[in-house]
């Protein structure tokens, strides 16, 4: 439907039917893939691995019109797909749809990634921009925003068996390290080094997140659809931030402030990271087996 818009109205709508569909099956999935006892990790790199086919594709094509169609031909794809899953067994649990208790028990994991990727998402409004100022051309651009995925591919497949708590913790030092450095330098070849880096933290932060939030919480979708929400929700404030502050203080001021904002983040979880599982009399109150 965002082939069709026609002015900025028309097509933030089309934007907020996208984001609807978006909050609903990535959560949705994880419960799914844990409740098989299957791989967080490897379940995500698929994800990142489709990132990666993204930005290739978009900077080999270009025209908007044919990747929007692109697009769309994927997710029936990932539709028909999705109709071939099996049902699996899984606990029913008994909640308020309304209930703030998971969110208020995870508080550290949901508030410090949120304020993370607040300041990444500021520093990917404003990318490509930098990156055209840097010398680079479309294909440039759709190459290096590659890299990040690419990596991501790699890397969450082989976090299985890390400690949670430690893969989240240097999620957000390595962001840190990772924003600042874009801020120094001098051809866009150069920013290379920084995307590795950001995508071994991102890495270590969202599957470490996703893992720790579904071995907490019996309400498993929803811990994981929360995470989501933080998500979605950064994406606005991390966009007012990466336009405010690259239109007054330039580029550069937008990597200085998410590298900060990724230091807050990590003294954020180690301060208020005080959840932990829900103990077995109080689970046995809230599940029964369908």
């Amino acid at each position: 439907m965002q082939i069709f818009a026609h002015d900025p109205f028309s097509l933030a709508i089309t934007r907020g039917l996208a984001g609807f569909s978006v909050g609903m099956y990535p959560a949705a999935l994880i419960a799914y893939v844990h409740y098989q006892k299957r791989s967080i990790g490897k379940f995500s790199s698929f994800g990142a691995l489709g990132w990666m086919a993204g930005f290739l594709l978009a900077g080999l094509i270009g025209n908007i019109i044919y990747l929007f169609a692109l697009s769309s031909l994927f997710y029936c794809f990932a539709l028909f797909s999705a109709l071939r899953m099996e049902d699996i067994e899984k606990p029913k649990i008994h909640v308020s749809y309304f209930s703030i208790d998971t969110f208020t028990r995870n508080i550290g994991t949901y508030l410090s990634f949120f304020v993370r990727h607040s300041g990444a998402v500021a520093v990917w409004t404003i990318f490509p921009l930098y990156l055209i100022s840097l010398g680079a051309n479309k294909f440039w651009i759709g190459t290096i925003y590659a890299i990040n995925p690419a990596v991501q591919f790699l890397i969450m497949r082989r976090l299985d068996g890390f400690n949670n708590e430690r893969l989240i913790v240097w999620g957000h030092l390595l962001s840190a390290f990772a924003f600042a450095s874009y801020a120094i330098v001098q051809n866009y070849f150069l920013v290379i080094p920084g995307m590795i880096v950001v995508a071994s933290s991102w890495s270590f932060l969202y599957v470490g997140s996703n893992q720790l939030l579904v071995e907490r919480n019996i309400d498993k979708a929803t811990a994981a659809g929360l995470l989501n929400s933080m998500i979605g929700g950064a994406g606005v404030v991390g966009a007012l931030m990466g336009g405010i502050l690259s239109q007054i203080y330039g580029f550069e001021a937008v990597f200085i402030g998410a590298s900060g904002i990724s230091i807050l983040s990590f003294a954020i979880f180690k301060v208020f990271d005080k959840s932990r599982s829900l103990s077995t009399p109080e689970l046995a109150r809230r599940q029964k087996k369908c």
